[in-house]
């Protein structure tokens, strides 16, 4: 049987071959492209370390402080050369609450592979001050079921506060003065203001109103004309189109009420930089739900740990909240927190580094005493810059040393 192959067939292998080839030597050269940016990045990484210096997150001790009954670790910070230990205990049938039995006084005795925590003897000290010692007994007096909740220093102040009521937000706050000398002087009871915590964001949410309202069919809220939001017809729905004809758009989820109308949906935002947040409550809700849209990749994820806290990174690189991180570029990640501390973190303070490479992100949960750490590496050299959360850890006052790099292991709480 005889076989004849036309020439259109012939025209179209040929060229089937020649395509063929064209991306394989395409796909090669990008590879080689790829792999020469690669040693280029590799090459200005280590040239950035050269000039900035490099510190590792990691836990540099764990020590035990020896009290004279069991208790409950609160808090410790360091005052001059010795360390303030805060406790609670459990008293009984006692009647008088001792300052020793919330407060101990120690000395860091460091020697290579065996640092510990020695004693050092109260008398002399500013937790014999008369006035101190008076106004201690009367807190206790007054508030039978005071507890000690945290120890700070800030601005030259030592400040200890005891939740007095149901809430942790009823404080007592003693407070003493650190001298340049390094002595300490008691003050009085009254630094609730001097302990209070920052705001959980560093930014203000944009409520919408009816001047954002788009009907239609399928009417939704016009939010900087980039993405549009409504919450009618059984859903939750992000549309990057202005379009009300159509309810479909690139991110939707289900609400409780299927019959609400627009406008009674709670809808604020804020833009930073291609970062849109939403802060959305659907008609008879509780919560708040909390989304990220990002315009580089018009993708949104749903992020509710941003309503407990949310601060943004340096030079506009993204978003740190508690237990994650949200880039412009789109990475992010979450980290697993502990179930019965999950609600409670909220941002504390950020710290950086001597070299201006690295910023300490600290979130604290009071009620159970914990901190979660995430450290950012931000990268400057030349016109590169990058940030990248690198680590993150949990750590509690039962630790003397806490999971820090060497450069803020030792900076006040």
């Amino acid at each position: 049987m005889n076989t004849t192959v036309s020439t259109d067939d012939t025209n179209n292998i040929d060229a089937a071959i020649a395509e063929g080839g064209s991306y394989d030597l395409l796909k090669r050269r990008l590879m080689q492209h790829g792999e020469a940016l690669v040693g280029k990045v590799q090459a200005l990484n280590e040239a950035r370390i050269g000039a900035f210096g490099k510190s590792d997150l990691r836990l540099k001790a764990r020590l035990r402080a020896r009290t004279e009954n069991n208790c409950v670790a609160r808090d410790i910070v360091r005052v001059g050369d010795t360390l303030l230990f805060g406790y609670n205990v459990f008293i009984g049938l006692r009647k008088d609450i001792q300052v020793a039995d919330v407060f101990g006084l120690y000395r860091l005795n460091e020697a290579e592979g065996a640092d510990e925590l020695v004693p050092a003897d109260p008398a002399n000290s500013f937790l014999t001050d008369p006035r101190f010692v008076l106004d201690f007994r009367e807190l206790y007096t007054y508030y039978k079921h005071a507890s000690l909740v945290r120890l700070r220093v800030n601005q030259q102040k030592l400040l200890a506060a005891f939740q007095i009521g149901q809430t942790v937000n009823d404080l007592r706050v003693f407070r003493w003065s650190i001298e340049n000398d390094g002595s300490v002087k008691y003050i009085d009871n009254r630094g609730e203001r001097d302990i209070a915590l920052p705001p959980t964001h560093d930014f203000e949410w944009v409520v919408t109103g009816r001047d954002e309202h788009v009907n239609g069919k399928c009417p939704h809220v016009n939010i900087l004309d980039t993405i549009f939001v409504e919450t009618v017809g059984g859903d939750l729905t992000v549309k990057i189109e202005n379009n009300t004809e159509s309810g479909l758009g690139i991110y939707s989820e289900p609400v409780v009420d299927q019959n609400q109308a627009l406008v009674d949906a709670d809808i604020q935002y804020v833009k930073l930089g291609s970062l849109i947040l939403l802060k959305i409550k659907p008609y008879r809700e509780d919560d708040y739900r909390y989304l990220v849209y990002n315009h580089r990749t018009q993708q949104v994820a749903r992020i509710d740990a941003i309503g407990r806290s949310c601060v943004q990174l340096p030079e506009d690189h993204g978003i740190i909240f508690p237990g994650g991180y949200y880039l412009q570029s789109g990475e992010n990640k979450r980290f697993d927190m502990p179930a019965d501390t999950d609600a409670g973190f909220r941002f504390k303070r950020s710290v950086r580094s001597p070299n201006g490479e690295d910023v300490l992100y600290v979130f604290y949960a009071q009620t159970a005493t914990r901190r979660a750490i995430t450290r950012c590496s931000c990268g400057r050299h030349r016109s590169a810059r990058t940030t990248t959360p690198i680590s993150r850890s949990i750590s509690t006052v039962s630790l003397a040393a806490s999971a820090m790099p060497n450069w803020c292991a030792a900076l006040p709480t």
